[in-house]
């Protein structure tokens, strides 16, 4: 039913079972194309911190790659095992506006989120709920995975 899946991922707790929901949905399609997202936000805050490890000799830009590899070996795990092709895109910026476009961009026909209510109050004051504003501002169906 569906063929274009974009898959945005953050490292959340529940990235291994939003791919089994995906595989499981794509288990009668031929041909599906799956785009995991991964969008890196830098603010003035990881600037700061970028300048304090560098300080002390370590690279940040090193770290965040690092951790960028950790959260997309998590995303890809299922579909690596269960021989199923993917495409990766990693991108620079706002994390919604970023995810929208591409949604646009790859003609994408459902897009899978995960929902962990882990967050803080933090969270909501200085990053926002990224899943509630997907789903208030995309034009793509969406299912939620929690």
């Amino acid at each position: 039913m569906f063929k274009k899946i974009l898959f945005p991922t953050s490292g959340s707790p529940v990235s291994e079972k939003i791919a089994l929901t995906i595989v499981n949905l794509i288990s009668d399609t031929k041909n599906a194309e799956i785009t995991i997202v991964y969008v890196l936000q830098v603010t003035p805050f990881h600037r700061t911190v970028s300048y304090q490890l560098e300080d002390k000799g370590i690279d940040s830009s090193k770290l965040a790659l690092e951790d960028i590899k950790d959260i997309l070996e998590k995303a890809t795990k299922v579909f690596r095992e269960n021989n199923i092709p993917y495409t990766i895109r990693v991108e620079l910026g706002e994390p919604v506006e970023m995810i929208l476009k591409i949604a646009e961009e790859t003609k994408s026909d459902l897009m899978v989120v995960g929902f962990h209510g882990h967050s803080t109050l933090s969270d909501y004051l200085f990053k926002g709920n990224i899943t509630n504003e997907l789903i208030d501002k995309t034009n793509c169906p969406i299912l939620v995975v929690k």
